[in-house]
């Protein structure tokens, strides 16, 4: 019989890591001393930059921060209920409170109205590299196994339903026997399209952030987010931030008119920020 012995350095790095924890609580509430914390909503779509910018914000004092594998804000990937984070968010004595809920990307007005105080970021990337990092972090088909759920079910996964216009967007591209490649677009594509057909480009509390300009310009861009978000920039937050992944593998063979729409969407999006 064979005995799994834990590893030690597994075990001293949880410790370290609970310790840390409890420093920057004790900060916390040392420097926040009414308690007061802003809540802070990453959408948009997966393979996009969401958790290595959830990871970086963390880094701060100020940020407590939620990813989706964290069972006290997400189950199965998704945001809990609102009264559960309404909670989490009253109980931390950090300033802003910080999750990535992009699975839950229709519900933005919904955070937005429920979280008065509250601030957004919506990050795009381009389409070939999340194409190309989805299918190796979920597999060939994982993209398109969602999307042809939503064509049988009516896009029922969702608590909100997206809206009809970016519904109509993904029927008139669907094809039963596309790719996965061609899958995966279409999956950014509904993603990136909710930005304009939710009309958040008229939210002044959403604030919208290009993958590329953000590792290709980390200073700056870290500089808008944190302005935008309630937080003190330090250069700490930007350590280790590089580009080598743009365009680091060759374009995944997408259908030509789906390929069309995405690069006109990503022109359009990358447009508005300037």
């Amino acid at each position: 019989m064979t005995i799994k012995i834990p590893s030690i350095q597994g075990y001293w790095n949880r410790r370290q890591n609970e310790r840390a924890a409890q420093q920057k609580r004790r900060l916390q509430q040392e420097r926040n001393p009414s308690g007061h914390s802003t809540p802070l909503f990453l959408v948009g779509c997966g393979r996009s930059g969401t958790t290595m910018l959830l990871r970086h914000l963390g880094r701060s004092w100020q940020v407590e921060a939620y990813n989706e594998n964290q069972p006290e804000a997400f189950e199965r990937w998704r945001l809990r209920d609102l009264p559960t984070i309404a909670g989490l968010i009253s109980d931390s004595p950090a300033p802003v409170v910080a999750f990535k809920p992009i699975l839950n990307t229709t519900q933005t007005h919904q955070f937005l109205k429920e979280f008065p105080e509250a601030r957004l970021i919506f990050i795009f990337r381009h389409f070939d590299d999340v194409i190309n990092s989805s299918m190796k972090k979920f597999g060939a088909a994982n993209r398109l196994t969602h999307v042809r759920e939503w064509m049988a079910s009516d896009f029922d996964e969702f608590k909100v339903a997206p809206p009809a216009v970016t519904k109509a967007t993904v029927e008139a591209h669907w094809r039963p026997d596309m790719g996965n490649a061609s899958g995966a677009a279409l999956y950014w594509l509904f993603y990136n399209r909710l930005y304009l057909d939710m009309d958040l480009q008229e939210q002044e509390r959403v604030l919208l952030v290009c993958y590329e300009q953000m590792v290709q310009q980390p200073e700056a861009v870290f500089q808008r987010i944190c302005a935008h978000s309630g937080i003190t920039f330090e250069p700490e937050l930007i350590a280790g931030i590089h580009s080598s992944s743009i365009g680091r593998d060759p374009a995944p063979d997408v259908d030509p008119a789906l390929r069309t729409a995405c690069e006109a969407l990503y022109e359009q999006l990358a447009g508005m920020i300037g």
